[in-house]
């Protein structure tokens, strides 16, 4: 037993060591990804950039797995040897010193750390949902309304979002535009934006914090381009401009130039829901493969990487 809690620990900490080193690099390198992200349909740029988050923990799963075999993992490791025996073989972690203990403790318990609070918030948030339903009534269709008289929208909840209205807010409204306001709120329910902005938050967790910052806040404009699209669905053929954006502001209370919640400008996301309109159906196709294999080119080249540097890292670190 001791001897697989071992063998779990030192998995732990190289796990941590290389999603930590990975994070950096290709934070790196996402400033130039976003740009040409910016210039794809919005959906699309929703899902490379989440993906690219991802890329760093899936990419230290990738290596792990490998070092653990070590006949196919070896090909891209640097010839090393430990002592006499300088055959292929798995990660030679140091724990029988009192330096490789502490080092790996250390790696452990922040990834225990991490996973706890991340417990702590799905259970948090799973509170907040049973309070809101009991202080709320069904709606006249998919939402419930808070009484108050604040002009409120908003989608609660990771695993089963739910929409809520606040009572000011739809006595205020004409129906077409609580139809226009729930267009948006569903959109985000049904593609689950709370759960993707929450993985991508603790998937860049060791990002630098201009550039997690700015993933993040990617992401979330992404997500309120997508949702405006599907509100001026609604009544498409009567519904101008302006009245969508007078609509979307009635929720957050605020003048023309008043940024949503994401922090982006109302009328800058309406005036970009198809930032390429003059591309044909095959040019986006086109473009979105190549998007994809660099995504997939990065995360091959971070996978080799930390099999190549992070196995003498690893044995390095923990002596």
């Amino acid at each position: 037993m001791s001897n697989a809690l071992t063998i779990a620990a030192n998995y732990l900490f190289g796990w941590t060591v290389l999603t930590i080193v990975l994070s950096w690099l290709l934070a790196g390198c996402y400033p130039l990804v976003s740009r040409a992200l910016a210039y794809d349909r919005a959906e699309h740029s929703a899902f490379f950039t989440l993906l690219y988050g991802l890329l760093a923990p899936t990419a230290a799963t990738t290596a792990l797995i490998l070092l653990s075999l070590p006949a196919l993992a070896f090909p891209f490791i640097t010839d090393h040897c430990h002592g006499s025996s300088c055959a292929p073989h798995t990660l030679h972690i140091a724990t029988y010193t009192a330096a490789g203990i502490v080092t790996v403790a250390i790696a452990v318990t922040l990834l225990i750390g991490v996973l706890t609070f991340m417990s702590i918030q799905l259970i948090s948030s799973r509170r907040q949902l049973r309070l809101l339903s009991l202080l709320s009534e069904a709606g006249a269709t998919a939402y419930r309304v808070v009484e108050g008289p604040d002009h409120i929208a908003w989608c609660a909840g990771l695993l089963r979002p739910q929409v809520y209205l606040s009572r000011g807010l739809i006595d205020s409204l004409t129906t077409r535009q609580v139809q226009i306001i729930l267009a948006h709120e569903l959109t985000h329910a049904m593609r689950k934006d709370n759960l993707r902005k929450w993985v991508i938050h603790w998937s860049t967790l060791a990002w630098p914090t201009l550039v997690k910052a700015q993933i993040r806040q990617d992401l979330s404009n992404y997500h309120e381009r997508i949702c405006d699209l599907a509100a001026a669905n609604i009544n498409k053929e009567q519904l101008n401009t302006d009245e969508l954006i007078n609509t979307l502001i009635a929720c957050h209370g605020g003048t023309r130039q008043r940024a949503n919640s994401t922090g982006q400008p109302l009328q800058q996301r309406l005036a970009s829901f198809d930032p390429v309109p003059s591309l044909e159906q095959n040019d986006h196709l086109i473009s979105e493969v190549k998007t994809m294999g660099i995504i997939t080119g990065v995360w091959l080249t971070a996978a080799i990487l930390a099999l190549h540097v992070g196995h003498p890292l690893l044995e390095w670190l923990s002596q």
